[in-house]
Protein backbone atom coordinates (compact mmCIF):
# COMPACT_ATOMS: atom_id res chain seq x y z
CA UNK A 1 0.00 0.00 0.00
CA UNK A 2 1.02 3.60 -0.67
CA UNK A 3 0.01 6.09 2.02
CA UNK A 4 -0.54 9.79 1.31
CA UNK A 5 -1.02 12.32 4.11
CA UNK A 6 -2.41 15.55 2.64
CA UNK A 7 -3.30 18.82 4.38
CA UNK A 8 -5.89 21.28 3.11
CA UNK A 9 -8.16 18.81 1.30
CA UNK A 10 -11.45 20.68 1.71
CA UNK A 11 -11.04 22.43 -1.66
CA UNK A 12 -8.59 23.55 -4.33
CA UNK A 13 -5.36 21.68 -4.96
CA UNK A 14 -5.68 19.47 -1.87
CA UNK A 15 -9.14 18.28 -2.82
CA UNK A 16 -7.97 17.55 -6.37
CA UNK A 17 -4.93 15.63 -5.10
CA UNK A 18 -7.16 13.43 -2.95
CA UNK A 19 -9.66 12.82 -5.77
CA UNK A 20 -6.93 11.71 -8.18
CA UNK A 21 -5.15 9.48 -5.67
CA UNK A 22 -8.40 7.81 -4.59
CA UNK A 23 -8.81 6.45 -8.11
CA UNK A 24 -6.14 3.87 -7.27
CA UNK A 25 -7.28 1.24 -4.78
CA UNK A 26 -3.66 0.70 -3.74
CA UNK A 27 -3.52 4.22 -2.31
CA UNK A 28 -4.47 5.02 1.27
CA UNK A 29 -5.27 8.75 1.51
CA UNK A 30 -5.28 10.54 4.86
CA UNK A 31 -6.96 13.96 4.60
CA UNK A 32 -6.29 16.70 7.14
CA UNK A 33 -8.44 19.83 6.89
CA UNK A 34 -10.79 21.98 8.91
CA UNK A 35 -13.79 20.64 6.98
CA UNK A 36 -14.58 17.76 4.66
CA UNK A 37 -14.84 18.56 0.97
CA UNK A 38 -18.36 18.26 -0.41
CA UNK A 39 -16.86 16.56 -3.46
CA UNK A 40 -15.23 13.93 -1.24
CA UNK A 41 -18.45 13.02 0.57
CA UNK A 42 -19.54 9.43 0.18
CA UNK A 43 -22.93 7.77 -0.22
CA UNK A 44 -24.84 7.07 2.99
CA UNK A 45 -22.05 8.78 4.93
CA UNK A 46 -19.80 5.78 4.48
CA UNK A 47 -16.16 6.15 3.53
CA UNK A 48 -14.24 3.66 1.41
CA UNK A 49 -11.51 1.80 3.21
CA UNK A 50 -8.77 3.76 1.44
CA UNK A 51 -9.56 7.23 2.83
CA UNK A 52 -9.47 8.70 6.32
CA UNK A 53 -10.46 12.25 7.21
CA UNK A 54 -9.15 14.22 10.18
CA UNK A 55 -10.89 17.50 10.98
CA UNK A 56 -8.12 19.73 12.25
CA UNK A 57 -7.14 23.42 12.30
CA UNK A 58 -3.41 23.71 11.67
CA UNK A 59 -3.36 26.93 13.68
CA UNK A 60 -3.62 24.67 16.75
CA UNK A 61 0.10 23.97 16.79
CA UNK A 62 0.22 22.39 20.24
CA UNK A 63 -2.18 19.63 19.12
CA UNK A 64 -0.22 18.55 16.02
CA UNK A 65 1.69 15.90 17.97
CA UNK A 66 -1.52 14.22 19.14
CA UNK A 67 -2.90 14.55 15.59
CA UNK A 68 0.01 12.53 14.25
CA UNK A 69 -0.41 9.93 16.96
CA UNK A 70 -3.96 9.46 15.68
CA UNK A 71 -2.87 9.48 12.04
CA UNK A 72 -0.24 6.80 12.52
CA UNK A 73 -2.63 4.66 14.53
CA UNK A 74 -4.35 4.04 11.17
CA UNK A 75 -1.11 3.02 9.48
CA UNK A 76 0.10 -0.56 9.69
CA UNK A 77 3.85 -0.51 9.09
CA UNK A 78 3.76 -4.05 7.74
CA UNK A 79 1.48 -3.01 4.86
CA UNK A 80 3.32 0.18 3.85
CA UNK A 81 5.32 0.10 0.63
CA UNK A 82 5.80 3.87 0.51
CA UNK A 83 4.54 6.91 2.40
CA UNK A 84 4.21 10.57 1.43
CA UNK A 85 3.39 13.83 3.20
CA UNK A 86 2.02 16.72 1.14
CA UNK A 87 2.03 20.02 3.05
CA UNK A 88 -0.57 21.78 0.91
CA UNK A 89 -2.72 23.81 3.32
CA UNK A 90 -2.15 27.55 3.20
CA UNK A 91 -3.79 30.92 3.80
CA UNK A 92 -3.13 34.27 2.15
CA UNK A 93 -4.60 36.83 4.55
CA UNK A 94 -3.83 39.33 5.85
CA UNK A 95 -3.45 41.34 2.65
CA UNK A 96 -2.32 44.94 3.03
CA UNK A 97 0.49 47.07 4.40
CA UNK A 98 1.95 45.41 7.47
CA UNK A 99 1.12 48.33 9.75
CA UNK A 100 -2.57 47.89 8.92
CA UNK A 101 -2.70 44.17 9.75
CA UNK A 102 -4.15 42.58 12.87
CA UNK A 103 -1.62 40.70 14.99
CA UNK A 104 -3.80 37.59 15.28
CA UNK A 105 -4.08 37.37 11.48
CA UNK A 106 -0.30 37.60 11.03
CA UNK A 107 0.26 34.92 13.67
CA UNK A 108 -2.27 32.58 12.05
CA UNK A 109 -0.65 33.09 8.62
CA UNK A 110 2.82 32.16 9.88
CA UNK A 111 1.44 29.28 11.94
CA UNK A 112 -0.45 27.66 9.07
CA UNK A 113 1.98 28.43 6.23
CA UNK A 114 5.28 27.77 7.99
CA UNK A 115 5.26 26.43 11.54
CA UNK A 116 2.62 23.75 10.94
CA UNK A 117 4.51 22.24 7.95
CA UNK A 118 7.69 22.25 10.03
CA UNK A 119 5.99 20.34 12.84
CA UNK A 120 4.18 17.97 10.49
CA UNK A 121 7.44 17.16 8.71
CA UNK A 122 9.20 16.67 12.04
CA UNK A 123 6.64 14.13 13.23
CA UNK A 124 6.52 12.43 9.83
CA UNK A 125 10.29 11.87 9.93
CA UNK A 126 10.17 10.75 13.55
CA UNK A 127 7.45 8.16 12.98
CA UNK A 128 9.04 6.74 9.82
CA UNK A 129 12.71 7.07 10.79
CA UNK A 130 13.47 3.35 10.77
CA UNK A 131 11.14 2.36 7.95
CA UNK A 132 13.13 0.92 5.04
CA UNK A 133 10.77 2.22 2.39
CA UNK A 134 10.33 5.14 0.00
CA UNK A 135 9.46 8.25 2.07
CA UNK A 136 8.81 11.69 0.60
CA UNK A 137 7.67 15.15 1.69
CA UNK A 138 6.25 17.66 -0.80
CA UNK A 139 5.92 21.25 0.40
CA UNK A 140 3.60 23.46 -1.63
CA UNK A 141 5.31 26.84 -1.68
CA UNK A 142 4.66 29.87 -3.89
CA UNK A 143 6.42 32.10 -6.38
CA UNK A 144 5.59 34.84 -3.87
CA UNK A 145 8.57 33.57 -1.86
CA UNK A 146 10.89 34.83 -4.59
CA UNK A 147 8.93 37.35 -6.66
CA UNK A 148 7.80 39.81 -4.02
CA UNK A 149 4.78 42.10 -4.18
CA UNK A 150 3.62 44.65 -1.62
CA UNK A 151 0.83 43.84 0.83
CA UNK A 152 1.66 40.12 1.06
CA UNK A 153 4.59 40.23 3.47
CA UNK A 154 3.45 37.54 5.97
CA UNK A 155 2.56 35.10 3.17
CA UNK A 156 5.75 35.73 1.18
CA UNK A 157 7.90 35.50 4.30
CA UNK A 158 6.29 32.23 5.40
CA UNK A 159 6.75 30.66 1.96
CA UNK A 160 10.39 31.81 1.77
CA UNK A 161 10.87 30.21 5.18
CA UNK A 162 9.28 26.99 3.92
CA UNK A 163 11.78 26.90 1.04
CA UNK A 164 14.71 27.33 3.44
CA UNK A 165 13.28 24.67 5.73
CA UNK A 166 13.04 22.25 2.80
CA UNK A 167 16.69 22.83 1.87
CA UNK A 168 17.74 22.30 5.48
CA UNK A 169 15.85 19.01 5.76
CA UNK A 170 17.52 17.82 2.57
CA UNK A 171 20.92 18.42 4.20
CA UNK A 172 19.83 16.54 7.33
CA UNK A 173 18.36 13.59 5.49
CA UNK A 174 20.89 12.97 2.73
CA UNK A 175 23.26 11.13 5.09
CA UNK A 176 20.55 9.07 6.79
CA UNK A 177 20.45 5.32 6.05
CA UNK A 178 16.71 5.53 5.18
CA UNK A 179 16.32 9.16 4.07
CA UNK A 180 13.16 11.15 3.49
CA UNK A 181 13.23 12.82 0.09
CA UNK A 182 11.96 16.40 0.19
CA UNK A 183 11.17 19.19 -2.24
CA UNK A 184 9.44 22.56 -2.24
CA UNK A 185 7.48 23.57 -5.36
CA UNK A 186 5.96 26.71 -6.84
CA UNK A 187 2.71 25.37 -8.36
CA UNK A 188 1.95 28.45 -10.47
CA UNK A 189 -1.06 30.79 -10.61
CA UNK A 190 -4.14 28.69 -9.91
CA UNK A 191 -7.86 29.42 -9.81
CA UNK A 192 -8.42 28.80 -6.09
CA UNK A 193 -9.96 30.61 -3.13
CA UNK A 194 -6.65 32.43 -2.60
CA UNK A 195 -6.95 33.96 -6.07
CA UNK A 196 -10.54 34.96 -5.38
CA UNK A 197 -9.37 36.62 -2.17
CA UNK A 198 -6.69 38.56 -4.05
CA UNK A 199 -9.13 39.78 -6.71
CA UNK A 200 -11.61 41.00 -4.09
CA UNK A 201 -8.97 43.16 -2.36
CA UNK A 202 -9.12 46.91 -2.88
CA UNK A 203 -6.42 48.67 -4.91
CA UNK A 204 -5.62 50.76 -1.84
CA UNK A 205 -4.65 47.63 0.09
CA UNK A 206 -3.10 45.75 -2.84
CA UNK A 207 -1.82 47.94 -5.70
CA UNK A 208 -1.41 44.97 -8.10
CA UNK A 209 -4.99 43.72 -7.86
CA UNK A 210 -5.75 44.61 -11.50
CA UNK A 211 -2.93 42.35 -12.68
CA UNK A 212 -4.62 39.36 -11.04
CA UNK A 213 -8.03 40.41 -12.35
CA UNK A 214 -6.55 40.48 -15.84
CA UNK A 215 -5.09 36.98 -15.49
CA UNK A 216 -8.55 35.74 -14.50
CA UNK A 217 -10.40 37.52 -17.32
CA UNK A 218 -7.89 36.27 -19.90
CA UNK A 219 -8.25 32.68 -18.70
CA UNK A 220 -4.58 32.35 -17.73
CA UNK A 221 -5.16 30.62 -14.40
CA UNK A 222 -4.43 26.92 -14.02
CA UNK A 223 -7.18 24.68 -12.69
CA UNK A 224 -6.61 22.90 -9.38
CA UNK A 225 -7.08 19.54 -11.12
CA UNK A 226 -4.39 20.02 -13.77
CA UNK A 227 -2.06 21.41 -11.11
CA UNK A 228 -2.69 18.39 -8.88
CA UNK A 229 -1.91 16.04 -11.77
CA UNK A 230 1.46 17.74 -12.32
CA UNK A 231 2.23 17.66 -8.61
CA UNK A 232 1.57 13.93 -8.40
CA UNK A 233 3.78 13.33 -11.44
CA UNK A 234 6.53 15.30 -9.74
CA UNK A 235 6.10 13.52 -6.40
CA UNK A 236 6.20 10.06 -7.98
CA UNK A 237 9.10 10.77 -10.38
CA UNK A 238 12.33 8.80 -10.04
CA UNK A 239 14.33 12.03 -9.72
CA UNK A 240 12.21 13.43 -6.92
CA UNK A 241 14.26 15.17 -4.23
CA UNK A 242 17.36 15.75 -6.35
CA UNK A 243 16.11 19.31 -6.86
CA UNK A 244 14.97 20.71 -3.52
CA UNK A 245 13.28 23.80 -5.00
CA UNK A 246 11.12 23.36 -8.11
CA UNK A 247 10.24 26.81 -9.39
CA UNK A 248 8.32 25.74 -12.49
CA UNK A 249 5.81 22.91 -12.45
CA UNK A 250 5.72 21.31 -15.89
CA UNK A 251 4.07 18.26 -17.43
CA UNK A 252 6.49 15.35 -17.17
Amino acid sequence: MRYFIITGTSRGIGESLAKILLNDENNQVICISRGMSENLNFQSGLKPVNVFNFSFDLNNLSDIESLFQSVFSFINEDTVDSIYLINNAGILSPIGPIEETISEDVIRNINVNLIAPILLTSHFIKYTKNWKIDKRVLNISSGSAKYLLPSQSPYSTAKAGLDSFTKSIYLEQKEEPFPVKVASVYPGVIDTKLQTEIRSTSKEKFPYVELFNQLYVEGKLQTPLETAEKLIQLLMSSDYGKETLVEELTQM
